[in-house]
């Protein structure tokens, strides 16, 4: 039942909840009284709107971290730098043009990865078909602009949505 969401959050009570743009905004719709210490948003790109919405509604830090399957977590957004700080240092990220040429640092377009810690999976200039360009704070390597794909969703027999994430979860 719908209800039960919220009842399970507040007994459970816990520290970090991890979730998605589309998940979150349906958490911010429950009647919780638990706080959790953080929420942790992946799979898609998580606009500054909801991340204010989010910290405000439960009093919390919110992490934006961008990761993919391929790659694992790539970054996480830092207010305070100004946009998504690089977290491998075995990742290298390039932004290239549409002719696989690399652009420097400013300049946006599609965000590639080389590298990574998966060795079943090296990845060479993977494009991710997320787009930001590359810039420092002091010496801090990050993405600006981060631009993610569009969310997938499809839509059921009975006419609800059901999001991309939760099918693969599914499968």
């Amino acid at each position: 039942h719908p209800d039960d969401r919220a009842r399970y959050i507040d007994q459970m009570q816990p520290e970090v909840i991890a979730g998605d743009p589309i998940s979150f905004a349906a958490l911010l719709q429950l009647p919780l009284q638990h706080r959790p210490r953080a929420l942790l948003s992946v799979s898609m790109a998580l606009s500054s709107g909801l991340r204010q919405q989010l910290g405000k509604h439960f009093r919390c830090p919110v992490l934006d971290l961008y990761s993919m399957n391929e790659a694992g977590p790539l970054a996480v957004f830092d207010a305070d730098a100004g946009g998504h700080v690089l977290l491998q240092p075995g990742m290298f990220v390039e932004i290239l043009d549409a002719d696989g040429r690399p652009l420097p640092p400013g300049q946006e377009d599609v965000i590639t990865l080389t590298g990574g810690f998966n060795f079943c999976l090296p990845l060479l200039r993977y494009r991710t078909g997320d787009r930001g360009a590359l810039a420092m704070a002091g010496d801090t390597p990050m993405i600006v602009g981060l631009q993610g794909r569009r969310p997938v969703r499809f839509r059921t027999a009975l006419g609800g949505w059901i999001n991309n994430i939760d099918l693969t979860h599914a499968l």
